[in-house]
């Protein structure tokens, strides 16, 4: 059977939606956004590299060079489900990915942390779940998808040490793994499951919206998370990554090293912990100097 690139195309984003909804909406525009542009060509066999490189070149005066690194692994991905099942011949590691950080990244630091969460109540269920919400991205570091796909049963019993932990399920890699907080966020989820477990719904999902008896979206989330970080008056575009690029950088201002955050942050590829390495200026110049050379003033005379 010869498969065009609408069906491939269509299939793919099928599949994508079971395992990933939150990136379902941008793979659709960049595959779509691709088929429009190799036509006239019509089967997947008859895309090539150059085809590969052609696109990303037209999206270079309309899209940040981040936008077209993560067209490339949106691509990559693609073919790679494609390759797997013997449907083209392209082989998708011609495809390799820049992936591009800024080193004036906004991330949240422990008094930004500090400066939002003053400004919520623990008496209110609304202040009470956004207060726990920003307290478990930057203790445990976890991606907002991971956090939001939290069920009641994930959450364990109190350990010997009077604290909770929960398995959340990294989507890249479809894996589980323990997530661990501190006594501050702990005291924050038990006053809260003691509402949440009175709530008349069907949802087992940990952190739904009481109005609806729905799940929170991530753009719910961000929504409010921009309205606490302009209350506190901070001068950053935060965003719910912003707790783990925050978290990732007070790991190693404490000391810990890239496999630290490697483990602590769950990445399914050790490399993608040195992103990190370069969004801190401080760390940078902290080490700069380390290795910096003092000469005496007689040896700078001599010379």
């Amino acid at each position: 059977m010869i498969m065009t690139i609408k069906d491939s195309i269509q299939i793919y984003l099928e599949w994508k939606q079971t395992h990933t909804s939150s990136a379902y909406a941008t793979y659709k525009i960049r595959l779509q956004q691709f088929e429009a542009f190799v036509k006239p060509k019509v089967t997947l066999n008859e895309i090539n590299g150059d085809d590969i490189i052609a696109f990303h070149r037209s999206l270079e005066n309309q899209y940040s060079l981040n936008t077209i690194a993560y067209s490339a692994r949106v691509l990559k991905n693609f073919f790679w489900f494609w390759h797997g099942r013997g449907k083209t011949a392209f082989n998708p590691k011609e495809i390799i990915p820049i992936r591009y950080v800024s080193a004036d990244k906004d991330i949240v630091t422990t008094e930004d942390l500090s400066d939002m969460s003053d400004l919520l109540e623990v008496n209110t269920l609304q202040d009470l779940q956004k207060k726990l919400i920003i307290h478990l991205l930057w203790d445990t570091g976890m991606r907002l998808s991971e956090l939001l796909d939290i069920k009641i049963s994930d959450i364990n019993e109190q350990g010997v040490d009077g604290l909770r932990t929960a398995k959340v399920r990294t989507r890249k890699s479809m894996r589980y793994n323990l997530v661990i907080w501190g006594s501050d966020t702990n005291d924050l989820m038990n006053r809260y499951l003691g509402m949440r477990l009175c709530m008349d719904t069907e949802t087992q999902n940990l952190l739904i919206n009481p109005k609806t008896g729905n799940v929170f979206t991530p753009r719910s989330v961000q929504r409010w998370i921009n309205e606490l970080s302009e209350m506190a008056m901070l001068d950053k575009n935060i965003t719910p990554h912003s707790f783990r690029h925050g978290k990732a950088n007070y790991i190693l201002d404490q000391g810990g090293s890239v496999r630290d955050v490697s483990a602590l942050l769950r990445h399914v590829k050790p490399e993608s912990s040195f992103q990190y390495m370069q969004l801190s200026k401080k760390r940078y110049e902290d080490v700069a100097r380390r290795y910096l050379t003092t000469f005496s003033s007689s040896n700078l005379q001599a010379a």
